[in-house]
This record gives C-alpha cells, structure tokens and sequence, in this order.
C-alpha cells in the first residue's frame, strides 16, 4: 500500500504535470545525482539512451532465469525458457500504444518498427526505468521490475516480472487509448484465460519446451493486466488496458509476466527440476503470487537500494553495487531435490555459472572465489548447497573441482586445471563461511575437506621450497591452458600472484586448524609457511616490487610488476588475519603498482609494467588481447583494495573507480554485462561477458572501512541493515558512520 500511496500522491500534484519517475536524461557519459520516484534520497548512477552494446537489465531473481529489457524498448537476451548454456535473443519489441486507429511501438526504429524518437533509460538492479519520448502530447514511462531481495532466497526465487506503464497527458485536450504488452519472440502455443486476482485478467500460454523434453513435460508462460484484458491473438498473447486522460492527467497500467518452465535437462542429459516448481503448482499460482504481492515486492527492493545509495560510500560505488548484483540473476540455478540419490538436500543444489552467455562452467573455482561474495552475504544458506557440492567431488588427493562441467553440467566435473590456486581457494571460501555464519559445528564438519585441499596444494610444490609453482599445461607455441586465472598467459616457477595466494591460504589453514584443536597439522604448516615466505622474497623481489614470476630451474623470469602481485594481503585482510608479506614490502609495492600499473591505460590497472614503464606483452590469447597488457579486472579489483586496507584509500579508490567508470560509463560500457577483462587500449572486453566473479566488488566496503568479514556483518552495518530493510520493506536508521 506505501507504494501505491507514493504513486497517487505524484500522479496528481495540483498546479501542473506530474513529475516523471526519474528526473534525469540521458547522459551515458556522465554519472549524475537522480531523483527516482520511491526513494527519499536522490541516487548516483548512469542514464543511457537507446544504444548500449551489450542490453540492459536482466529482469529475475535467483534461479528463475532473466529476461532483459534493452535501452531501445526491446526485449534481448532471455533464459526464462531455460535455453541453457546460450541465452535466446529475442531483440522484439514488448509495448504498445493504441491511440485510435494508430499503433505505436514503444521502442527505437529498427527494422521497420519503433515510434520512440528517443529512449532514457535508469537501471537500479532490479528495478529498470524506461522513459520515451514519442511525437505525441504524452510521456509513456515503464517501470519493470523483478523480486530481488537480500536475506528471503524463496521470495526472490519466484519467475516473474512487473511492468508498471505510467501514461502522462503533456497537451491540451483529453487522450484516450490503450497499452497493449505482447511480448516479440515468445514461443507460440495454446492460450487459456484465467483471473489471477480480483480485478485482474491473465492469458495463460502453454507451449512445447525450447529444448528437447519428454513429450509429457508442460511448459508455460503468463501475461496479466489490472483492469483490462487478456486474450490470444494472431500474434501471440497480448494483455491490454485502456485509458483516459485530462490534460496534466497520468494513469499507471500494471502487467505481469510469470513463466513456469518446471524442467531443464542439464549436460550429462538428466532432467532436471527448478526449486521454484516445487513452491509453485503452475504458471497461474505464480501470476496470483506476483499479483498479491508485487507493491511488497517494489518497496521492499527500494528500501535496500536506499541503504546502499544513503551510505558513506563513494557515488561510483553505490551504483556498481546495486547493478553488479544482476550478474547473479543472470548465471544462477536452483535445481530441486527430486531423485532419493541425489547428494543435495530438500533446500535443493544453488549453482552459478562463470559466464552462460560466453564460457558456461558451472561454478569455477576461481570465479567462485572472487564472485561468492553476493550469496555469502545475503543467502547463506543457498551458499552451504554449493559448498556441499564442492566437497561431494573432492578427489581423495584433496584435489577439489576446478568446476562440474562445461556448458550447463552438474556431474561432470573437471580437475588439474588452475589447480595451484583452487587448492588455496576452496579452504578460504570455506572459512569465509565460518566467519558469515559463526557456525562451528560447520566448521568441524568441513575441517578434513579443507585440510585435504591444502595439503593437495603444497604437493604441488615441487620443488620443496615452501612455495607452489605454477604448472601451465601448455606446449610451445601455445598459451592455453596457462592455469592460472589469467589463463591465457603462462607463469612459471613461483609467481607473485599463485604462490602469494598459497601463503594466503596458509595463514587461513593455520587458523581453521587451531579453532578446531589440530594443533599438530598447524605446526607442519607454520614451518612450511615460514619457509615459503623466506623464499618468496629470495625468488621474486626486485628491490621494489613483486616480480611477476621466476623459475631458477629452467632460467624463465618475468621482472615486470604485476598489478595483483598483492593479492595474498587482500585474501588474509578480508579474513581478519595477518598479513603474509612484510609491511614495507607492501608498501614499496604499492608505490610501484601507482607508479607503473596504475597509470597504464585510461581504463584500468593494467595488469603487468615493467619498471621503465612498458607494458608487459607476453602470452595470448593474441592479436588485440594481451593478458599481460590487459586488465584483468577481478583480481585488480583486490588490488585496488589493497591500498584501501593499506591507508592509501586515494589511490586505491582512483584505480577502483577507472575500471568502473569504463564499465558503466566508458566507450563500450556494460553495466549489466561485465567482462572477464578490459582492453586496456580501447575499454572493450577482453574476453567475455556476463562475468560471475566481478562481483567481488561486494567487497569494497570491507576494504574502505578496514574490516574483515565479522565486522561487515556485525549488527548496525551495511550487510545488516541491507537484510533488515529487505525484510521491512522501508530503511532503517543509518547506524554507525561507517559502511
């Protein structure tokens, strides 16, 4: 009801036209201060216009599939049928104006349809809202909208999306017409009409599935409208309404899309089961949810956006927080437990993908490591499904999977790739957990898994220095698979990045081993820890930085500075934990890292400068894409942070906010798209889109207000007042000053 008042109360202000729903126009270039109806304070972010190369905002929750509303009006990439790996891309317009004998297509020309002259367009992830401006005395305005809230997993698992169409009269004389949502591309099949609520006419679709399922195997999709109707037509369901309109007078039209789409068949050619068709009978018990609840569902999501945009945060920040949660909309599935063998549990297997869209592995490690942070947070218990599933194909070496398969598949898991980090990954990620949770018995039953896996990494040092080397499997000629994150660019011997992040996962081994009384594998692994530091330093400082790799056994040395040479200080920070490299060689490295790598590209950090001030060219993939002249932006995002925990915030949050900026705002931005990696020479992808791990920028506040996971969940800070406004659905007090 509190956003049904809101609406009224600007729907009619006396002395002149309603205000719109955002108050900004489009500017792609520039990050603006918005006024955004629902919200009491005004927010940063990035209005774009009608163009923006890789869509817009993916509309869905966790597990449902997305359907993204493009800038120009169309409807683009779309999971919601569960077209898994690759996306279908409808790129069809969804909306309609209806004023007499005339029918406008609300969306840019293309191909012979599109009578917007032009498009503003404000993502708030999940809230999108659309403004055209068409050659007509009205203002058409989409707000569209899916349950996204942190803290309720099963609320946020419900397949549907909101379409709000405000219609405001800017001339003279009365209009009259209708809005008509019929959405472009949908699969074809047999209507039915239902009512999924009073008031309320639905079109119920169903349809043959769009990948190959048993013939029994019921596939649906539904359009609902407020006071209007709902029929089938020649060109596929349509829902309308109709309106009339004073001059200064506006009307808001609300539909609905739900989608029931209960099976998937997943790689290995088992089907599977959606959790959400375990809470929903069918496509007309979603609209009847969506229906009852949706005015909850949209104050609910604005309260937790207002905690984020009212906290001491930088704006560059506030709005790459927001949006970078819709990569979890895009790659996540939430399979049901439907089979008395399958290792999970009633709450069901919560998966993400390292990219559907470009390289579809299910839950790959080192994106995990960098991405989880999300889910951590807000869906712990969704989080413990995936760590389950970790430790169920866990090799008896210790060896955890680099991830379950390639394309969309769950039992076909893959080992000895980027194998030298992920043996250090997985036990922090599992402790990172314990520190979420504060759940010992947890900690206790993962305990042997964790060891096992660290003690599988330092078999990896082969040459028993304390450090783990990297192992590219590539031959000559070749830079594939370098196995390392970066996995295109060969290490060798010790690097700075893989055997930094061995001491890293040291310390954290130590520290599980101590809390649950192993006293005895904690002193194995001190020696060890003392003895890799010791040669860390022999083998790769240069006297002012890191060096990016050395490996004495076969002469290859890489003497550039790597911008994430770092990385092991951000993995133990994040932790609570001590440093595990000495602090005037951080601080001598950071000097370096602003002198050469920070200031390399317009873009971002570049990843690896020699000391003269070249970029490092060096490995592949080749020709325009150069991993050692690109900028990897994962792990540069942890570099950043370093000089955040460091006391040096201005240049942590410049070389933070270059590589933003060029996402959201650069010459090819990709605010709902991010990539693996930046050209660092022209701002375009490296590689990639749709990228699971950028969202370890959930990790930025940590870093700027120097805590550890503990201290970013104590009561009063921001993950906690994200959660609380979530549930209440309205802020809470702002509570400590810092984030």
């Amino acid at each position: 009801m509190m956003q049904t008042m809101l609406l009224a109360a600007m729907l009619f202000l006396p002395g002149g036209v309603p205000p719109a729903w955002f108050d900004a126009s489009a500017d792609p270039q520039r990050l603006q201060t918005v006024r955004v109806e629902g919200l009491s304070i005004p927010v940063p972010g990035t209005v774009y216009g009608p163009k923006l190369e890789q869509g817009g905002m993916p509309l869905g929750g966790l597990g449902t599939g997305y359907l993204c509303l493009d800038p120009d009006g169309r409807l683009g990439k779309c999971s919601i049928f569960n077209r898994l790996p690759l996306p279908l891309v409808l790129g069809q317009p969804c909306f309609y104006l209806k004023l007499g004998d005339r029918r406008l297509t609300l969306a840019t020309p293309k191909d012979g349809q599109g009578d917007a002259k032009t498009v503003h367009y404000f993502g708030h992830f999940p809230v999108a809202d659309v403004r055209f401006e068409l050659a007509e005395p009205l203002r058409v305005e989409i707000r569209a909208y899916s349950p996204f809230l942190p803290g309720d997993a099963n609320e946020s698992n419900v397949p549907a999306a909101v379409f709000l169409v405000r219609i405001t009269n800017l001339g003279n004389e009365p209009q009259k017409g209708s809005v008509i949502f019929s959405p472009g591309g949908f699969p074809q099949g047999q209507g039915e009409q239902f009512s999924p609520g009073p008031g309320w006419a639905g079109i119920q679709v169903r349809h043959p599935p769009v990948d190959r399922l048993p013939s029994w195997v019921v596939s649906t999709y539904a359009l609902a409208v407020e006071k209007g109707s709902a029929e089938a037509a020649a060109s596929g369901a349509q829902a309308e309404a109709h309106f009339e309109l004073k001059p200064a007078e506006a009307a808001v039209v609300r539909f609905i899309l739900a989608w029931h789409q209960p099976f998937l068949r997943e790689g290995s050619s088992l089907v599977e089961k959606h959790q959400y068709a375990e809470r929903f009978a069918d496509v007309k018990a979603v609209a009847a949810a969506a229906v009852q609840r949706h005015e909850q569902w949209l104050r609910r999501v604005l309260a937790w956006q207002e905690v984020i945009y009212g906290a001491e945060l930088p704006d560059w920040l506030k709005e790459a927080l927001v949006n970078v949660l819709s990569t979890l909309t895009k790659n996540s599935v939430w399979l049901a437990r439907t089979r008395a063998d399958d290792w999970w549990d009633q709450e069901g297997l919560f998966l993400v993908s390292e990219s559907f869209a470009t390289c579809s592995l299910i839950e790959t490690m080192p994106c995990r490591f960098f991405g989880h942070w999300p889910t951590l947070f807000f869906f712990p218990e969704l989080e413990r499904t995936t760590l389950k599933a970790l430790r169920y194909f866990q090799l008896r070496d210790g060896q955890p999977p680099h991830c379950f398969g390639i394309g969309f598949a769950i039992r076909d898991p893959r080992y000895h790739c980027q194998h030298t980090a992920g043996a250090g990954e997985y036990p922090q990620i599992i402790y990172r957990y314990y520190l979420r949770t504060g759940d010992e018995a947890f900690l206790k039953d993962f305990w042997p898994s964790a060891r096992d896996s660290l003690n599988f990494m330092l078999w990896l040092d082969r040459d028993g220095d304390g450090l783990v080397e990297d192992h590219p499997h590539t031959v000559e000629g070749e830079y594939w698979p370098a196995n390392n994150p970066m996995d295109n660019w060969p290490f060798y011997g010790a690097s700075s990045y893989t055997a930094g992040k061995g001491l890293a996962s040291l310390i954290c081994g130590i520290k599980m081993a101590e809390l649950v009384g192993d006293q005895a594998q904690a002193a194995r692994w001190r020696k060890v820890l003392q003895q890799g530091q010791k040669s860390y330093e022999e083998k790769l400082w240069t006297g002012s930085f890191y060096r990016t790799y050395n490996d004495p056994a076969t002469g290859r040395r890489n003497d550039s500075s790597l911008a994430a040479q770092l990385h092991s200080v951000w993995c133990t920070r994040v932790l609570g934990l001590e440093d595990p490299l000495p602090q005037d060689r951080i601080q001598k490295s950071l000097d370096s890292i602003a002198r050469l790598n920070i200031p390399a590209s317009r873009f971002g950090m570049v990843d690896a400068v020699f000391a003269d001030g070249k970029p490092c060219i060096e490995g592949g993939p080749g020709g325009d894409r150069i991993w050692s002249r690109d900028i990897f932006i994962q792990c540069n995002a942890t570099a950043a942070m370093v000089f955040m925990y460091h006391g040096r915030r201005q240049e942590g949050e410049k070389a933070a906010q270059t590589m933003l900026d060029t996402l959201f705002r650069g010459p090819h931005a990709m605010p709902w798209s991010h990539p693996c990696g930046i050209n660092s020479l022209t701002g375009a992808t490296t590689h990639g889109h749709d990228y699971y791990d950028h969202m370890v920028i959930w990790t930025y506040p940590l870093a700027l207000a120097g805590q550890d996971i503990r201290a970013a969940i104590a009561p009063g800070g921001l993950i906690d007042r994200i959660l609380r406004a979530a549930a209440q659905g309205k802020s809470p007090s702002s509570g400590p000053s810092s984030p």
